[in-house]
């Protein structure tokens, strides 16, 4: 249950927070980040992106940290076997077991066990409300909101996980490709994250580079097209390194949204790039576009 800290404002919050009571009340169970998703009502795409920046791990992520921290105390307070308690944590093997709380925890189960020190561990917390209060009350940003009129968009999309994710990479290998859309409007260039899939225990998700285009006569072999319907943004700036994209994601779902008077829509978020300032520069202005509606 949700019981640190206050229980925060707003549909959005709450929403998020009730996968996160889904993920204790079911840690140990065979259960899929669609699963998870769907405690919030959220589709397992933009809920996964949420979880992300919020918590810092992907869905998947957070709950085998959480089953692992669960699974060291039981290892000193009950009289368990290692097997079981492998098993119990949805694990094919205890070796499975062993190298992933060892690549967690730096220490095999074994050797935990036997040194009986619970303040050995940097325990993955059940993520709370209290989480959230150094950005809901140190951290200030406020966007534009503005109306996105309905945009026709012609790119590359590739598959990545969020390990291998590389925006700089990503924009630098478009470049050459650019030239080969015709009927192009402007030098912008849209980031449209889309289509979040599981594989095994690597979640996978659709990054689009493009750009916009006045029709889509004659999309070039192996681009794709798509169009984002009119729709309001919160419209965020982010200065400097995309290694510091994540602080101002974590600021814009954890502190900005549930005090702005504003929902989240589920409809796609995306990165405007102007013209001198692609991923790949040094110095560099990024345009976070979040759908919202007004809250009523």
């Amino acid at each position: 249950m949700v019981s640190n800290g206050h229980v925060p404002k707003g549909p959005m919050m709450l929403r998020f927070f009730k996968s996160i009571e889904f993920v204790e009340q079911h840690l140990f169970d065979d259960v899929s980040v669609h699963e998870i998703a769907a405690a919030s009502h959220y589709s397992t795409y933009h809920f996964s992106r949420v979880f992300k920046a919020l918590v810092g791990d992907t869905p998947k992520e957070y709950l085998r940290k959480r089953r692992l921290t669960v699974a060291a105390r039981q290892l000193l307070s009950e009289p368990i076997s290692i097997l079981d308690l492998a098993l119990n944590c949805q694990f094919e093997s205890q070796e499975a077991f062993a190298r992933a709380f060892k690549s967690l925890f730096t220490i095999t189960p074994a050797q935990y066990r036997k040194v009986n020190d619970p303040f050995r561990l940097l325990y993955k917390d059940q993520f709370s409300p209290h989480m959230l209060n150094h950005l809901q009350t140190r951290i200030s940003m406020e966007p534009d909101i503005i109306v996105q009129p309905a945009t026709k968009l012609v790119g590359i999309a590739r598959q990545y996980s969020h390990a291998d994710l590389d925006l700089a990479k990503l924009w630098s290998a478009f470049r050459p490709y650019r030239h080969n859309i015709t009927n192009q409007l402007g030098s912008d260039g849209f980031g449209i994250y889309e289509s979040y899939e599981e594989h095994g225990d690597e979640v996978r998700f659709v990054y689009l580079c493009s750009v916009p285009v006045s029709s889509f006569d004659a999309v070039p072999d192996g681009m794709t097209a798509r169009e984002l319907p009119e729709q309001m943004y919160a419209r965020f700036v982010h200065l400097g390194p995309l290694a510091d994209l994540e602080q101002s994601l974590k600021y814009i779902w954890g502190s900005w949204l549930p005090k702005s008077g504003y929902e989240y829509v589920e409809r796609p978020d995306f990165e405007l790039y102007r013209p001198g300032n692609l991923p790949g520069d040094p110095d560099k202005t990024l345009y976070l576009h979040i759908p919202v509606s007004k809250i009523t």
